[in-house]
């Protein structure tokens, strides 16, 4: 059982404290099993037995209960011994309430008439209500009646309240009468040191009770476990474990691989991607400054940079520049440079339409970072979550999610590295942009920056051997790298058609005529951002032998593009 939610409850209950508030996202399945181990293990005292109920908007109350294996079934039990293990947590049958009136949001004021009246000399009872935070304050009657309930229980003891809320608990959203009944928690991450005992119990398990249907985990090693720790990061409590059951259930030991796509598969889910990227900075032709800065930083991430005496992990890395000038390609190298994995999320898929959901998402996202650290958090376009938008009133959303940006990267501990992209900088809050140690602006490519990237697209599609390269240059002017490989890929669909003859010449010039650069489309927003490295906001990416004219030419382009 998570030690902190037993502590938490334990004291709680011996103070008579009616209520504790939780907030979490992604531990509510593990917050009901907590709640159902501590009533069959420890809330037992006095004889009398407690009951857990669960209760959802939508359902009501549902209890939950324990179980074991019993004649070839599962037979309930109330008690428990504090170091059983083999049992589960289930519904019980037929023990749900529910209010008899149909209309929206009745089960609210029904569920605090039926904890009041709840009868403490039947059982006693903890009371788990999901998405509280959304309740708790909605109806000023409601206000008044909880506030009874919570003096009561303060009178008479037997019950205990459990709160579930997504955003974290604060003077904003609980009303200031309830505010000195309950105690406020949140339930974090796992950490590493978490999810290795998880995984070494069920190996212990599995070595003292089914050795012979799991022979490779009799010779597991220490070494072993630590690296499934390392790969459950960013997982759940609940998602840790099911996670490793699969494992063995399908592979009869811990399947690297296995869990590796599992846990791929399940960050998915929330609205994430999380990979090892394949390739690093031989894809990057140019920006030797950048790649200085970052290699740079590549031990900073151990053990012997803080023995050396730093005091902190390295912040983030902030790029501004046009679409298709290769952002997302240098978050994704920098990470296989550092050996890293790298968590990406757009931020559009982080705003909600609802009151505290977009801090919820961000909440969500910032501790599966913290969990699975050291991390690269990349957030494509992050001016469309952090960038304020002038004229709306978005009721404090912003400055809320702003805020939980600055105090993570302020106060974080776990190495999350942020990449940051941008179109548009001049929504940036000040305060946030200083957070990043890193700030480049990504231009279009100079002549000798186009023949990087003509000979590594080339080069990667086994084609380009007997190309003028000086003719291929002077006809991808002003292209983005984006542009010069549509451009190759266009020409090679010609060649392929054509009972794929090789790539020729005069297929790729012919494509680069018909492509529209980015330098056409994109004019005014260039020589906008320009003016972040003339106004010393942001440094250059380019090399040091870059014309820096400033003109959308091939010979003036301050900064060097890449694939």
């Amino acid at each position: 059982m998570n030690q902190n939610f037993k502590t938490t409850i334990e004291a709680c209950v011996g103070a008579s404290k009616p209520a504790s508030a939780w907030s979490t996202t992604g531990e509510v399945d593990n917050l009901i099993q907590l709640s159902v181990e501590y009533a069959v293990k420890y809330g037992n005292k006095g004889g009398a037995t407690t009951r857990v109920l669960v209760w959802r908007e939508s359902e009501g109350f549902q209890e939950y209960g324990a179980f074991v294996a019993k004649d070839g079934g599962q037979a309930r039990v109330t008690s428990l011994d504090s170091d059983a293990i083999g049992f589960s947590i289930a519904k019980v049958p037929d023990a749900t309430w529910s209010s008899d009136d149909d209309f929206p949001g009745a089960n609210v004021p029904f569920a605090i008439d039926f904890m009041k009246d709840w009868d403490i000399a039947e059982s006693k009872a903890l009371f788990v209500l999901r998405d509280w935070h959304a309740y708790i304050a909605n109806n000023h009657d409601h206000i008044d009646k909880q506030l009874a309930l919570l003096e009561e229980i303060n009178r008479m003891g037997g019950k205990h309240i459990i709160m579930i809320g997504q955003p974290k608990w604060n003077d904003e959203n609980i009303p200031v009468e309830l505010n000195p009944h309950l105690y406020r928690q949140s339930l974090e991450m796992p950490t590493k040191t978490e999810r290795l005992g998880i995984i070494k119990d069920w190996a212990n398990q599995v070595k003292l009770n089914q050795a012979q249907k799991f022979p490779k985990m009799l010779t597991v090693t220490d070494d072993e476990l630590e690296a499934v720790a390392d790969a459950t990061g960013g997982l759940t409590r609940f998602q840790t474990e099911e996670t490793v059951l699969m494992s063995l259930v399908m592979h009869r030991h811990f399947n690297m691989s296995f869990i590796l796509n599992e846990k791929q598969n399940l960050v998915k889910q929330a609205g994430y991607d999380i990979f090892r990227p394949e390739h690093g900075f031989e894809r990057i032709g140019g920006l030797t400054p950048l790649k200085e800065w970052a290699l740079l930083l590549r031990k900073r991430f151990t053990k012997e940079a803080f023995d050396y005496g730093f005091l902190t992990y390295p912040r983030g890395l902030l790029m501004a520049g046009v679409p298709g000038c290769g952002k997302s390609a240098i978050a994704k190298a920098i990470a296989n440079e550092w050996n890293m994995n790298l968590l990406t999320v757009k931020a559009e898929d982080l705003k909600g339409s609802l009151v505290g959901e977009s801090e919820a998402k961000v909440g969500t996202l910032l501790r599966t970072a913290k969990a699975a650290a050291p991390i690269i958090l990349f957030v494509d376009e992050a001016e469309k979550l952090l960038g304020k938008s002038d004229g709306v009133n978005d009721g404090g959303a912003h400055d809320a999610v702003l805020g939980q940006f600055l105090s993570f990267m302020q106060e974080d501990t776990s190495g999350v590295f942020f990449v940051f992209t941008a179109n548009n900088m001049e929504k940036f809050a000040p305060e946030l942009v200083d957070r990043f140690e890193g700030r480049f602006f990504i231009d279009l490519p100079s002549e000798e920056e186009r023949r990087d990237i003509l000979g590594i697209h080339l080069g990667i599609r086994s084609q380009g051997e007997e190309y003028d390269m000086d003719k291929l240059v002077k006809a991808s002017k002003d292209f983005s790298g984006r542009n010069i490989e549509q451009a190759i890929e266009g020409a090679m669909n010609v060649a392929f058609n054509d009972n794929s003859r090789p790539l020729t010449q005069e297929d790729l010039l012919a494509s680069f005529g018909r492509t529209v650069p980015t330098s056409r489309t994109k004019k005014a927003e260039i020589e906008t951002m320009r003016t972040f490295v003339e106004n010393g906001m942001m440094q250059c990416a380019n090399n040091k032998d870059s014309n820096s004219n400033g003109n959308i030419d091939d010979k003036g382009s301050k900064l060097r593009n890449f694939v």
